[in-house]
C-alpha cells in the first residue's frame, strides 16, 4: 500500500504523515482506480472566470493545468486533536494552456477567443486545513471540511499564438480590463485559481480518505 499508517502517538508523526504525500501526489495525477481516483494530469479546469460584469466578460475556457503534482512540502506542522494541518509548498513549474475568452463591451463590443500558453515557475503556497469527524454504521471517518490555499506567484510568460496586429491589439484589452503589470493581473487571476484548487483537492482527498477509518488512518499508538 502507498499509505502508511501514521500512529497518533508517533514522535515522528510530521514525517510520517509528509511521506505519505510523496508517495501518494505522483499517483493521484496517474490515477487510483481503487480508491475512485481519476488521472488528474493534466487538471482539467473547464471554466475559469476572470471577471463577469455587465461590460466585461473575461474567462479560460477548458485550462489544462501541468505541474501540480511536482512540488516540495517546506514545512508541516499537524495538531491531531484539532485536525489541522498547515503546509508550506513551493511547486517547481505550473503550466497551463487554455482558451482565453473576452467579451467586452466599450463603444465598440470586443469579443475574442484565441490558445493562451501560460507558466510560472517556483510558486509557493500556504495551506491551511482543517478535517472533521463523521460516525458512519458505528466507525469514525475523517473528511477534509475546510480547505484554505494562498499561492505566491512572483511571475509568468504568456504566449497566444497570434500575429503582430492581433497580439498588439490583444494586450491593450488586457491592460484596460485586467492590469497594466504583472502583479496585477495575477492578483486578478490568483483567485479564481485557488478557489478552483480547493474544491478539487477537496473531492480528491474525500474519495481516498472516504475508505479508511480514523482508527485505520491514525490509530492510536506509535
Amino acid at each position: 500500500s502507498f499509505i502508511n499508517v501514521c500512529g497518533r502517538k508517533n514522535p515522528n508523526l510530521n514525517k510520517c504523515i509528509l511521506d505519505n504525500i510523496d508517495n501518494i501526489k505522483d499517483k493521484i495525477c496517474e490515477g487510483i482506480p481503487e480508491l475512485d481516483i481519476q488521472p488528474n494530469d493534466p487538471f482539467v479546469i473547464d471554466n475559469l472566470i476572470i471577471s463577469d460584469t455587465p461590460n466585461s466578460k473575461i474567462s479560460l475556457k477548458n485550462t489544462q493545468v501541468t505541474g501540480l503534482c511536482d512540488f516540495v512540502v517546506k514545512y508541516l506542522q499537524s495538531d491531531l486533536e484539532k485536525l489541522h494541518f498547515d503546509f508550506e509548498l513551493v511547486f517547481r513549474r505550473i503550466q497551463m494552456n487554455a482558451t482565453y475568452d473576452f467579451d467586452i463591451r466599450l463603444l465598440v463590443p470586443i469579443v475574442h477567443k484565441g490558445p493562451v500558453y501560460i507558466t510560472t515557475n517556483n510558486v509557493e503556497a500556504k495551506v491551511n486545513i482543517d478535517m472533521k469527524v463523521v460516525t458512519r454504521n458505528g466507525k469514525k471517518y475523517v473528511y477534509l471540511g475546510k480547505m484554505k490555499v494562498n499561492l505566491d506567484i512572483k511571475g509568468y510568460t504568456a504566449e497566444y499564438g497570434l500575429d503582430n496586429s492581433e497580439l498588439s491589439r490583444l494586450n491593450e484589452v488586457i491592460s484596460n480590463f485586467i492590469g497594466n503589470n504583472q502583479q496585477e493581473v495575477i492578483s486578478v487571476f490568483k483567485p479564481a485559481i485557488e478557489e478552483t484548487i480547493v474544491k478539487r483537492v477537496i473531492l480528491l482527498s474525500n474519495n481516498i480518505v472516504k475508505h479508511f477509518t480514523l482508527e485505520e488512518l491514525f490509530p492510536d499508538r506509535e
